[in-house]
């Protein structure tokens, strides 16, 4: 049951000044973009009309604690079919961003551990121009175990499962322990440059 004074009518405003939630209220709930999406056969609970429309009638703190808000894969294929131009994966990573900067603040705690693997992720690139495996499996491991050497425990752990797939597609080799550096990494700088803005 919602209650009135639970929600918070300029929620929808919030999400609309970050990049990709422009066109939020542009919706219409025609359901296009869950009928189309992939994930939904995978994940039944999973629903992009609904997550936009619980941020329409300002559920704010139901939308930034909502898992399926981290389940998205950004395939884009719900942003290609929406009659309205909504951009719901952009608009679903607006929304995202908004749940970081709650987490950073505490007033939320993510359960989801992809905010700390996009972390990770972005580090690398930043860092070497391209991306480097070992260093990402190392960050990413030791933030979500606490320390380095637990994170180096639970990824050998993990690498087991799969480390021969990884092994032959040429992740796992020696060239790969080593982090190999883009020599010309001005255009990687600019992109960082410009996200540093956007946020």
């Amino acid at each position: 049951m919602i209650k009135t004074w639970d929600l918070d009518p300029n929620f929808k405003y919030e999400i609309m000044k970050e990049p990709g939630g422009e066109h939020l209220t542009s919706c219409f709930q025609c359901s296009t973009c869950t009928l189309g999406c992939p994930l939904t056969e995978i994940i039944p609970s999973y629903n992009p009309r609904k997550i936009i429309q619980m941020s329409l009638f300002g559920m704010r703190s139901e939308v930034l604690s909502n898992p399926d808000l981290w389940v998205c894969l950004i395939c884009q294929t719900c942003t290609a079919r929406c009659p309205q131009d909504v951009r719901i994966a952009d608009l679903l990573g607006a929304i995202r961003r908004i749940a970081e900067r709650e987490e950073e603040a505490g007033k939320l705690k993510i359960e989801s551990p992809r905010p700390r693997f996009d972390k990770a992720f972005e580090h690398q690139l930043a860092k070497y121009g391209r991306l480097y495996d070992m260093g990402l499996a190392m960050e990413y491991y030791k933030v979500k175990e606490g320390s380095f050497f637990k994170g180096m425990m639970a990824m050998s752990k993990d690498y087991k499962k799969f480390g021969m797939r990884l092994f032959k597609k040429g992740k796992m080799g020696v060239k790969s322990m080593l982090p190999e550096k883009v020599k010309d990494r001005g255009v990687m700088k600019k992109i960082f440059e410009q996200m540093g803005e956007r946020r």
